[in-house]
């Protein structure tokens, strides 16, 4: 284990902070963290400079800057079609079950990352007596990185479970470290502890200076606080571990009861961040268009947690189909187009819903347009600022669905500007939301199902659907039914947030924490194939894609494995279930 510890050993090197230690001393690490935190941590600057680089990494994990080549989590379950599946992709493992504790690309990013910043923060803290900074600047910068230490730590613990906790150590290269792995329950306990005093010490968002958005506020800890609570609430950690954990590995990946009013506490965490009114909704009075206008906002309303970014082309470049020079490394599912309703809120299925498997693109949810682009929508191209029509029927010239063997007949529209193509246009000042506040909204809501509050629950959905351009209908109740049956609004919530956070990393874990997964992921990737009749007259069929169409699902994989190399050198650590 003690590779964990290592890989930070001079934290300071990431910010750039060495240019001016002789050669000599590069080659002593002892010297140079000595030099280099005397340095460092004796200059306001340089003190400054080495907390912004433990953000540098914030959203490293997230949507398509997970792996390379685009690769998401978006692939690893059954919302997107990867333009690249060849066993060396480190998303296929996810998609065709074949992960493992040797293998470790699918996972070694979030496990390298997280150790490593949580060494700087622990230099941070180590130092943290002798910063030449102002208390109430001081203060600020020791809240920002307990959450950033619990941001990386959660992001660990979501991925593997219980893990050691270390709190404020810092290991040397020469130590021997045999760390056991702490309970789940335990690693809640720490985080929720941790965000409430970050919570403490840092600004509200209404007193942060305009300089400083991006940094951390009271609003990060508070939805990363519910978001955690959420999870632990879940049916998967809340005494739900598989019978394939054993006795030493059940307490490590849950609780070991089923408590009822865990969801009541996830609930309460919600709406203490609802009840700030620090966000709102993004609306601009069109149906659904601030739906789509947020994911092309650097700062808006809506945005709890963002992972910063500069002005780029970058989603544009991943997914606009190679009319518009994007290179496609995800194309939507039809199995997750087919989640979005209609515009009365009425699920495709219901024989109330006015679907037209003949016309399966009218009158549908706002949603379903804003998030994915389908046969004859427009889009400028590098030529011109004029959009026109983007063709996915069969024999249609570049972007047919038959001309590749993972195109879908779909090409994601979400996180993409209409103004910008893959390499031309203007570029998007786009930051990255990692929470933002439909998601806390439709957090409340869960957990009010899970309470019994359904009424309380449909208040925060109908939030969320209106925004969406959903219609309210006669009753008002934008599509949902005034029902007492549970059932019927697990599959409304979990429906909701297969529509609404579509392509945000949330799916993923949704249907881990539900412990729908052996259903959902087990399951077959469709396309629509769509044939041209004459002009403007198309058949539709729904045919399996041609590579890696069936997606695998097992037991082991609710949780990733620990490296395998990590499990050997450190014999306290019990590896995780089935691997």
């Amino acid at each position: 284990m003690k590779s964990i510890y290592k890989y930070c050993f001079a934290a300071v090197a990431s910010a750039g902070l060495l240019a001016s230690c002789a050669k000599k001393d590069l080659l002593d690490p002892t010297v140079v963290r000595s030099l280099n935190e005397e340095l460092t941590f004796g200059d306001s600057v340089r003190t400054m400079a080495f907390v912004t680089s433990i953000y540098s990494e914030l959203g490293a994990n997230s949507f398509n800057s997970r792996y390379g080549n685009g690769g998401s989590l978006a692939e690893g379950s059954d919302e997107s079609v990867s333009r690249l599946f060849g066993a060396t992709q480190a998303w296929v493992p996810l998609m065709i079950g074949t992960l493992n504790a040797t293998r470790t690309t699918p996972y070694e990013k979030v496990y390298n990352n997280g150790w490593n910043n949580i060494r700087r923060v622990n230099t941070f803290l180590k130092n943290f007596g002798k910063l030449p900074l102002a208390g109430e600047t001081k203060n600020q910068l020791l809240g920002e990185v307990k959450f950033l230490r619990a941001w990386y730590f959660w992001t660990m613990v979501q991925h593997f479970g219980g893990l050691p906790l270390i709190g404020d150590k810092l290991y040397t290269l020469d130590d021997t470290i045999l760390e056991p792995r702490a309970s789940y329950a335990d690693c809640i306990d720490y985080l929720v502890k941790e965000l409430d005093e970050a919570a403490d010490l840092v600004v509200a968002p209404t007193e942060q200076r305009p300089e400083d958005y991006g940094r951390v506020n009271k609003g990060f800890c508070m939805g990363l606080k519910a978001r955690i609570l959420l999870n632990a609430a879940s049916k998967l950690y809340n005494g739900g571990q598989e019978s394939i954990a054993s006795a030493a590995q059940k307490p490590l990946v849950g609780y070991m009861d089923n408590k009822p009013e865990r969801w009541t506490t996830a609930r309460e965490a919600a709406e203490a961040l609802i009840n700030t009114g620090w966000y709102s909704l993004v609306e601009n009075g069109t149906a659904g268009k601030g739906f789509y206008d947020l994911f092309i906002e650097r700062k808006n309303s809506e945005f709890i947690f963002p992972a910063m970014a500069g002005q780029n082309r970058t989603m544009e470049a991943n997914f606009l189909p190679r009319s518009r020079n994007g290179n496609v490394n995800g194309c939507p599912s039809l199995n997750a187009a087919k989640r979005f309703g209609m515009n009365n809120g009425l699920p495709i299925t219901d024989q109330n819903s006015g679907y037209d498997p003949a016309n399966p693109f009218k009158d549908r949810d706002p949603r379903f347009k804003y998030t994915i682009l389908n046969n004859g929508d427009k889009w400028r191209t590098n030529a011109s600022s004029t959009a026109v029509p983007i063709w996915t029927h069969i024999g249609a010239e570049t972007d047919g669905v038959d001309a590749s063997l993972v195109y879908t007949g779909m090409f994601f529209r979400k996180f993409c500007s209409e103004a910008t193509t893959g390499n031309g246009g203007s570029q998007t000042d786009r930051v990255m939301p990692i929470i933002r506040y439909a998601d806390i909204l439709l957090m409340y809501a869960e957990a009010s199902i899970e309470e019994g509050q359904f009424e309380k629950a449909a208040e925060k959905i109908i939030m969320v659907r209106k925004r969406a351009g959903i219609k309210p209908g006669g009753d008002g109740r934008y599509g949902l039914k005034a029902s007492g049956d549970k059932a019927y609004w697990t599959s409304v919530i979990q429906n909701e947030r297969a529509v609404e956070l579509c392509l945000e990393d949330s799916r993923f874990w949704d249907v881990r924490r539900w412990k729908t997964a052996p259903v959902d992921l087990n399951t077959t990737i469709y396309r629509l194939m769509i044939t041209k009749v004459a002009d403007n007259q198309w058949t539709y069929a729904e045919l399996p894609v041609d590579k890696n169409p069936i997606r695998v699902f097992q037991s082991l994989h609710y949780f990733f494995p620990l490296p395998m190399a990590e499990v050997m050198k450190n014999t306290a650590m019990v590896q995780n279930p089935g691997y």
